[in-house]
């Protein structure tokens, strides 16, 4: 008995918990620790010909190791060229369903980038992530490729984004309140007109039918705050207006490195060596990332083992981004890259950046009247006008002219501040112009008006990757080859003969003007046009029947209405000559006798 109460005891029990093993974290790595990671790389062994060398080892072409750095490589020279062109281009990309609209620096979504942009205005109006298939391109707007165009480019982003907000955050009455439109949509939504009458007799219509001039429901609310598809465009045309009006480029980018080399002069001892110690640390920055663009743009050094080659999709992804040719694992011929470097080069020859020729005073009392005059323009248009921009002339453009007239006062009473430079002027000084391409042409009709600078063109509906032209091969190559080794044939029309490569194309990418050459016509047109008709020409049947083949030819000149009616009379008030006139004519309208072959004629 003892023992049958010990067993069930025993069973009872509830199991003792097994404390949790404590978690053993590997050591942290000092500062100044070597790292295999950031080891050199040793001189290449008998066995590391067709190796890499990848964290402290060489390791093969299979290997995870490599192929994980690869992808990490390749990452990082798409953003250092990305990073290159800051501001050159942007694009507005628009959801189909609700015409929300949002602004990116690069060709592609990135979702970290549109979700911040979206304002919560009620349940479901902000996703939890983006689908690129409900995002559509609306335009995109490209400034020069000089130091002026990407300041002018991260002002005009800065801009549009927050005309978005405050018209989201803060609407006008007039866009949320109800009108008589909207109560023909609620009417829509509730029924028809015979259910309206039954359910106002039962009054049930109460509250549900809002008045004329008062606050939109919370659905229609939303859903009119988030269309931002025409205010998007004047919004555009309104900062595109207001940097078309501003300073020339090269004025523009004196006056704001002149306003930074004055800030630093005012600041103190301490605070100056912070700013230089911040501007050391951005100019190794910056020279990483120009060493990571040359992994895309220079030709691979064969001693080194320790950068590996670009993966064919960062490729593909960089040359629809800059419109380069991708030749041997890097990008070739990419024009902007190459005019923004010069440009810059060429600035950095022009701007000395000593503060010190600045009279810090005159300078501060320069500024200020420049903003007085400014405001002052602004408050006077529109004590006169309800817009900012109309058929007749702009704010933007009074506000140049104030700002002009005041810098000409300001200057015949203390004289030039910055005086003109010894060197000559940039050859993008006065360079203003700004290309806009559409996804319809339409959308620019939301605009009251353009400035004169903008040039508009249509919008290629995706972009395509292309690799550098290629010989032509089999007997075109072969024939090529005999000209030019007989001498026939020079090297430029050898180069003109070469074809080009379309290595890939997508949608999730914006493309740039449909007809800037980069995209192939077959492409750009999507669908085959059908060849024009072209008259028949006459046969010996046609010669017996002259009358018939006279008609024939007149009937494609009318519309098909008035040939039948043509035939139908010809029918009817013909005679005893039906069968030789007015079949004639219905014969060649229904179509041709069909002639027996000659096969059945020799049997």
């Amino acid at each position: 008995m003892a023992a049958t109460a010990a067993i069930t005891m025993a069973h009872q029990m509830p199991p003792m918990s097994i404390p949790q093993m404590p978690r053993i974290r590997p050591p942290r790595m000092l500062k100044g620790t070597k790292s295999p990671n950031t080891d050199p790389q040793p001189p290449l062994g008998p066995s590391g010909e067709d190796r890499w060398w990848v964290q402290g080892k060489w390791r093969k072409h299979n290997a995870n190791a490599l192929k994980d750095r690869a992808q990490i490589q390749s990452r990082q020279a798409v953003k250092a060229l990305r990073h290159g062109t800051h501001g050159l281009d942007i694009y507005a990309y628009r959801h189909v369903r609700t015409n929300q609209v949002v602004y990116s620096l690069t060709r592609t979504l990135q979702s970290t980038k549109v979700l911040n942009q979206l304002v919560f205005h009620g349940k479901k109006t902000v996703p939890s992530s983006v689908r690129t298939d409900m995002w559509t391109p609306h335009f995109s707007i490209h400034f020069p490729s000089t130091p002026a165009g990407a300041l002018e480019g991260l002002f005009a982003f800065q801009k549009l984004r927050e005309l978005s907000l405050q018209r989201q955050l803060s609407p006008p009455d007039d866009l949320i309140r109800v009108t008589e439109e909207d109560i023909a949509v609620i009417k829509s939504k509730i029924g028809n007109p015979v259910d309206h009458q039954e359910m106002a007799a039962r009054e049930e219509l109460t509250g549900k039918i809002p008045k004329i001039g008062e606050i939109l429901p919370k659905k229609l609310h939303a859903r009119r705050l988030m269309d931002h598809k025409a205010t998007s465009v004047a919004d555009a045309a309104f900062v595109l207006d207001w940097i078309s009006s501003g300073p020339g480029p090269l004025e523009r980018l004196v006056e704001v490195a002149t306003n930074r080399a004055v800030r630093h002069s005012q600041k103190t001892r301490r605070a100056r060596q912070r700013a230089n110690t911040i501007r050391k640390e951005e100019t190794s920055e910056q020279q990483k990332l120009e060493d990571r663009a040359s992994w895309a743009l220079e030709v691979h050094e064969s001693d080194n083992r320790s950068r590996l080659p670009l993966m064919r999709a960062a490729l593909e992804q960089l040359s629809m981004e800059h419109q380069g040719l991708v030749s041997c694992g890097r990008l070739v011929e990419a024009e902007n890259i190459r005019e923004l470097r010069d440009a810059v080069k060429e600035w950095e020859a022009f701007y000395d950046g000593d503060a010190s020729k600045v009279d810090v005073e005159a300078w501060s009392r320069r500024q200020y009247t420049l903003r007085q005059a400014e405001r002052r323009a602004i408050e006077e248009w529109f004590d006169l006008h309800d817009v900012p921009m109309s058929e007749h002339g702009s704010v933007w453009k009074n506000v140049a002219e104030a700002r002009q007239a005041a810098l000409n006062q300001f200057e015949e009473k203390e004289g030039k501040i910055l005086q003109d430079s010894d060197k000559g002027k940039p050859d993008w000084a006065e360079l203003r112009e700004v290309k806009m391409y559409w996804a319809d042409l339409n959308d620019g009709l939301f605009a009251a008006s353009w400035p004169q600078n903008v040039v508009h063109s249509r919008l290629a509906p995706f972009n395509v990757a292309r690799g550098q032209p290629r010989r032509p091969q089999g007997a075109a190559g072969a024939v090529l080859k005999q000209l030019k080794d007989a001498k026939k044939t020079d090297q430029a029309e050898t180069e003109q003969t070469r074809q080009d490569t379309i290595l890939s194309k997508s949608v999730h990418v914006i493309g740039g003007r449909l007809d800037d050459g980069w995209m192939p016509v077959e492409f750009a047109s999507g669908v085959k046009q059908p060849a024009p008709l072209q008259p028949r020409q006459p046969d010996a049947e046609d010669l017996e029947d002259s009358y018939a083949y006279e008609q024939d030819q007149e009937r494609g000149r009318g519309t098909a209405g008035e040939d039948i009616a043509a035939v139908r009379e010809d029918v009817e008030h013909s005679n005893t000559g039906i069968l030789a006139r007015g079949w004639g004519r219905v014969r060649g309208f229904f179509g041709r006798r069909k002639r027996e072959s000659t096969i059945y004629e020799d049997r």
